[in-house]
């Protein structure tokens, strides 16, 4: 019976739209925080952009703190601080740019909303340690945020943009990659920088079952397609996922996957601040401006989508 019950959740995950309203607690604040970024990470009015029907539009979504916490996303923060839902500075670098006639423009959507309890966490804990096979009674974070962001994209849509790709940084991308898998004719692509969700390794691996339950339950709905176009960039100092954890994304069509661990984080600074970063901070990477030189030397933003549109 909960096997059949966990299958019917799938389905129902997996072709359900969204773009009814969602009540989250704490949604419609951080919802206020939506906004299109210029190159410098400054929001401006949708009604500058003219023509939506020529504009290639990137959503992109942020990194999440844990489930009993919202997330940070101000409206203006500062450049590079991706812990404030700051757009990494290698994808405002596209705004403006042409792609084959189309227009980037950048979409910053805020969706952390808080997940899962600590108490219902614990429940699940429990049962996953008896044996017990996973039933989300609730749902955590990740869920949620793939919700939000479907449900503004087809809003988006609707107002006329039709030509979709998703980006993110850690648990956005993972977002990113999840919604593109399931829904490929709404998103034409995604930019994953350093994707994840459950926690540290360590965390979902082992000290938390039910992250690596919650991790294993994302796995297995990407795998229900074998195609997914999308570019990754993983690093192997990064104590979240790496590339060898991140190594069945590798098995899917269409797939571009970079491992960029030639760069040390000893070797590049945070954000705007003049101080290096600790060598084991890979996942803090994106926000250099060592990897937006990295990225923009390989060109790799620009030719993957070339490849798309």
């Amino acid at each position: 019976m909960k096997k059949i019950f966990l299958l019917f959740f799938f389905i129902i995950f997996s072709q359900t739209s969204y773009s009814e309203s969602l009540d989250y607690k704490g949604l419609k604040k951080i919802s206020k925080n939506n906004t299109f970024m210029d190159d410098k990470g400054k929001p401006y009015l949708e009604e500058k952009i003219t023509d939506k029907k020529n504009t290639l539009l990137i959503i992109y979504n942020h990194g999440s703190e844990e489930d009993t916490n919202q997330d940070p996303c101000k409206l203006k923060p500062k450049f590079g601080y991706i812990w404030h839902g700051a757009v990494i500075p290698a994808i405002l670098n596209l705004h403006n740019k042409k792609i084959n006639e189309l227009e980037i423009k950048i979409y910053r959507l805020c969706s952390g909303v808080i997940g899962m309890s600590n108490q219902d966490q614990k429940k699940i804990k429990k049962s996953i340690k008896k044996g017990e096979e996973l039933n989300l009674f609730t749902e955590y974070k990740q869920l949620k945020r793939q919700k939000i962001i479907l449900s503004k994209a087809e809003e988006l849509s609707a107002q006329g943009f039709k030509n979709i790709v998703l980006a993110g940084y850690s648990a956005g991308a993972w977002a990113s990659l999840n919604l593109q898998s399931r829904f490929p004719k709404k998103f034409k692509g995604s930019i994953a920088f350093n994707p994840a969700f459950a926690g540290l390794k360590k965390e979902w691996q082992k000290k938390y079952p039910h992250w690596g339950a919650f991790r294993k339950h994302q796995v297995d709905i990407l795998k229900q397609t074998d195609s997914l176009n999308a570019i990754i960039f993983a690093h192997s100092n990064d104590t979240f996922e790496d590339p060898e954890t991140l190594s069945f994304f590798r098995e899917f069509k269409n797939i571009e996957f970079v491992d960029y661990s030639e760069i040390k984080p000893s070797n590049c600074n945070w954000a705007d601040v003049d101080k290096k970063m600790p060598s084991n901070k890979g996942h803090n990477l994106p926000q250099s401006s060592c990897v937006t030189k990295y990225i923009n030397d390989n060109n790799y933003l620009i030719k993957y989508l070339k490849k798309i549109f």
